[in-house]
């Protein structure tokens, strides 16, 4: 029993020095943009308060399939709050190379459709923070370069979500 619990501490002691820097380098099964409410800064958000800042104005929502709509919030200079559909597409992940395709449809407001595809990279910049190398290759012509970006995907809190969705009122 003795020489049980040795192993076993020798085996935890192991796992703790040379562990954890496996898990932080273990490839991705699937997008690390899981089902719900996400938003995509440029830059990092350190605070709730940039996350709901990110929020604001673009949300996409992601199901568990990999389909996603992307809504624009903005302000007419009344103070109205208009939301519509600027882009829809569907994402899925090569494991083997860990890069994320996107077919996507961008819905401009005048109802014209730019169709393209993205490939994205993931990475953890600090340890913890999600950073998302961005390939755009758009089929339709587009006013936008084809050169790669970063951004910074924020799960958009539900909470935070309901309230810029129910934004009724106008600005005074």
């Amino acid at each position: 029993m003795m020489s049980y619990l040795y192993s076993l501490s020798a085996m935890l002691l192991a796992m703790g020095l040379i562990g954890t820097p496996l898990l932080a380098q273990a490839q991705l099964s699937e997008s690390p943009i899981t089902p719900g409410f996400w938003s995509f800064a440029n830059r990092k958000s350190e605070t709730t308060r940039d996350v709901a800042a990110a929020c604001r104005n673009y949300i996409e929502i992601h199901f568990a399939d990999g389909h996603y709509i992307g809504l624009r919030i903005q302000k007419t200079e009344s103070g109205v709050v208009v939301r519509e559909v600027g882009e829809v597409g569907r994402c899925t992940i090569n494991r083997g190379t860990q890069v994320e395709h996107c077919e996507k449809r961008l819905i401009n407001s005048d109802g014209s459709i730019l169709l393209g595809t993205t490939e994205s990279k993931f990475s953890f910049g600090d340890g913890k923070t999600l950073k998302m190398t961005v390939t755009p290759k758009m089929v339709t012509d587009t006013p936008f370069t084809n050169a790669p970006f970063d951004t910074f995907p924020v799960h958009c809190p539900d909470d935070v979500v309901w309230g810029i969705l129910n934004e009724v009122g106008r600005s005074r």
